[in-house]
């Protein structure tokens, strides 16, 4: 997605923060509803969701600076789990009161309240309240030839760690995720094996720590 294919509303295109997560009519298959309630509507049926996903991050000059993948499970309200397998291994894990990152090569958790973290993250938008989702974003579609549908959203408050976020689906399901942050550097997620059924174990959306870790505590934002 290119910055030239959706403007922006007009007042919302001053940002005062640099910092490190969807009413245009689409066609003749575009729906009467507003976009955000479109997008509520697609995002309901998620109380559970699983699937693989392969992450690249791409810098402002289009050099891929990073990429991994590994699986992702989610249960609202609250609840996540997004395990990266490789090519280094590194958990982010909520229960519905703490939002825990585990790096294993560091040896080291970093603990903070759920209630403390930042509301307009991509892992809040799919594990949260729904009511909030007009009240945090501007939402607009903005479909691709790779998706049946796609919503760019931009976060409502001054101090939010992302420009925009873009989800896609493919019919009923979640196919990808575009994370642009403020120096216009672009975290892309596509998902595969996507279900709305999956086999949640006990102490998934648990973390045990391992013998030899540190846990720290921290108020500040823990990336979603």
């Amino acid at each position: 997605m290119t910055r030239g294919k959706v403007c922006r509303p007009a007042a919302s295109r001053v940002r005062t923060m640099l910092a490190v997560l969807a009413l245009a009519v689409v066609g003749a298959s575009a729906h009467a509803t507003p976009p955000s309630e479109r997008l509520r509507e697609l995002l309901e049926p998620m109380v559970r969701f699983g699937a693989e996903f392969e992450q690249v991050v791409v810098g402002a000059g289009g050099r891929t600076l990073q990429s991994s993948r590994g699986t992702v499970h989610v249960a609202r309200p609250g609840r996540l789990r997004w395990e990266v397998v490789a090519p280094y291994p590194q958990l982010i894990v909520s229960d519905g009161a703490d939002l825990i990152l585990f790096d294993p090569d560091l040896a080291q958790a970093t603990v903070q309240p759920l209630a403390e973290a930042p509301r307009d993250t991509p892992g809040r938008l799919l594990t949260g309240e729904l009511d909030e989702l007009e009240r945090l974003f501007e939402v607009a579609e903005d479909a691709s030839e790779d998706a049946a549908e796609g919503f760019v959203l931009w976060p409502r408050g001054d101090d939010s760690l992302f420009d925009h976020i873009r989800l896609e689906f493919s019919g009923p399901l979640l196919a990808g995720i575009d994370i642009v942050d403020h120096l216009d550097q672009r975290t892309r997620v596509r998902f595969r094996n996507q279900t709305l059924s999956p086999a949640i174990g006990p102490g998934l959306f648990e973390f045990v720590v391992p013998d030899g870790v540190d846990v720290l505590r921290d108020a500040g934002p823990v990336q979603q």
